[in-house]
C-alpha cells in the first residue's frame, strides 16, 4: 500500500509539483492525495492528459489491437494501438451475415453491431470455417440487457474447398491468406472487434475526458455513500446483469448505503471502446481493473458496463 501511495505522489509531482507539495508538506499524504483525486474528477485534467493520444477509436491504458468491420462495404481494417498512438496495419475485404441491420435472435443470419472481445481461438482446420477462428463475447453486456439473443459469432476463414458463398450466417469471414496473416500480427486475448453498420465514427478526446472524469466522480460518491450522486451517474433505461431496472437497483443500492461501511476503490487499466448501435445511440464500453475493499465485501478484478453521454455526463446504461 505505501508503495502504492508513493506512485501516486510521484506520478502527480510531475504533474502539479508545486500545488501538491505544498500540500503534502502543510497537511500530509492524505490530503495530498486528496488532491490528486480532485484533478482526476475534472474534465481539464484529462483533456490535457489527453492531447498527444489518439482517441479516434477509443482509449486503451495498456497496448491493443483493433479490428474494425464495417459492414456496408463489407470489409475489416486492422489497427495497433501502441504507446497512445493508433497505426493502421491493413484492409481486406470481408463477409458477413445475408441479413441487414443488427443481430436480434438466433437465427436470423444477420451480423451483430457493436464491440466484442476475442475469448478463444479454436483451431482448424476445418473445412468449413478455414484454418482456424476467433470467438467473439456476443452477446456481450449491452446485447443481453436489450434481450439480443444468438450465439457462436465468430471471424474465420473461407471454407477450404473454395464452395464460399456471399454472405456468413452472421459471422466476420476472411480470405484465409489475409486471417493467417492477422493472426501473426495480434495477441487474440488483447484484441477487440468492432463492428458497424457503415464506417465507425471518430470518438472526441472530449468524450473520453468526460467519460474518465466522471468515472472518478462516480468512484467519489460510491466511496462516500452518497447514493443521490451515485446514482446520477445511471440512465433511466439502466439496466443490470441480471435484469434489474433503475428502481429496483436503486432500492438494493439504498440498503447497501446505509450501512455506512468505510471503503476503499482503486481503478486502474481503464478501456473505452465505443460500442456502435443500429439505433444511432452512442454507446461506450468502459472496462477497467477495479479494487474494492469494504468490511462485508471484497472485490479484485476486471468490470465492464456500458455508457453514453448525456448533457456532458456519463450515463451507465448496463453493468456487471
Amino acid at each position: 500500500m505505501i508503495n502504492k501511495i508513493l506512485l501516486l505522489l510521484l506520478t502527480a509531482l510531475s504533474l502539479y509539483s508545486a500545488d501538491i507539495v505544498d500540500t503534502y508538506r502543510k497537511k500530509g499524504v492524505s490530503a495530498a492525495i486528496g488532491e490528486i483525486e480532485k484533478t482526476l474528477m475534472t474534465k481539464e485534467y484529462w483533456k490535457n492528459y489527453l492531447a498527444g493520444v489518439d482517441t479516434s477509436y477509443g482509449f486503451y491504458e495498456t497496448d491493443k489491437f483493433i479490428i474494425i468491420c464495417d459492414k456496408s462495404k463489407p470489409e475489416v481494417m486492422l489497427c495497433r494501438y501502441q504507446n497512445n498512438k493508433l497505426i493502421q496495419d491493413s484492409k481486406a475485404k470481408a463477409i458477413v451475415g445475408g441479413g441487414k441491420g443488427d443481430k436480434l435472435k438466433a437465427g436470423d443470419f444477420k451480423t451483430p453491431t457493436g464491440s466484442y472481445d476475442f475469448v478463444n481461438k479454436v483451431r482448424g482446420p476445418t473445412n468449413f470455417y478455414g484454418p482456424f477462428s476467433f470467438v467473439t463475447d456476443y452477446p456481450n453486456l449491452y446485447d443481453i440487457v436489450n434481450q439480443k439473443t444468438g450465439k457462436g459469432i465468430w471471424m474465420h476463414g473461407e471454407p477450404l474447398d473454395g464452395n464460399r458463398t456471399n454472405s456468413s450466417k452472421g459471422c466476420v469471414v476472411l480470405n484465409n491468406n489475409y486471417l493467417k496473416d492477422v493472426e501473426k500480427k495480434i495477441d487474440y486475448k488483447k484484441t477487440v472487434l468492432i463492428i458497424d453498420d457503415n464506417a465507425l465514427g471518430k470518438t472526441s478526446k472530449d468524450e473520453i475526458a468526460i467519460i474518465l472524469s466522471s468515472m472518478f466522480q462516480w468512484k467519489k460518491a460510491w466511496a462516500e455513500n452518497n447514493l443521490k450522486g451515485y446514482l446520477e451517474f445511471y440512465a433511466d433505461d439502466f439496466r443490470r446483469f441480471d435484469g434489474m431496472n433503475k428502481k429496483a437497483f436503486s432500492d438494493y443500492k439504498y440498503r447497501i448505503f446505509g450501512k455506512r461501511e468505510v471503503k476503499t476503490i482503486v481503478f486502474r487499466d481503464f478501456e473505452v471502446t465505443p460500442n456502435p448501435t443500429s439505433t444511432g445511440d452512442k454507446i461506450f464500453k468502459i472496462k477497467f481493473y477495479e479494487d474494492y475493499r469494504a468490511p462485508s465485501y471484497k472485490f479484485q478484478g476486471y468490470k465492464d458496463m456500458f455508457a453514453r453521454i448525456t448533457n456532458g455526463k456519463m450515463q451507465i446504461v448496463a453493468e456487471r
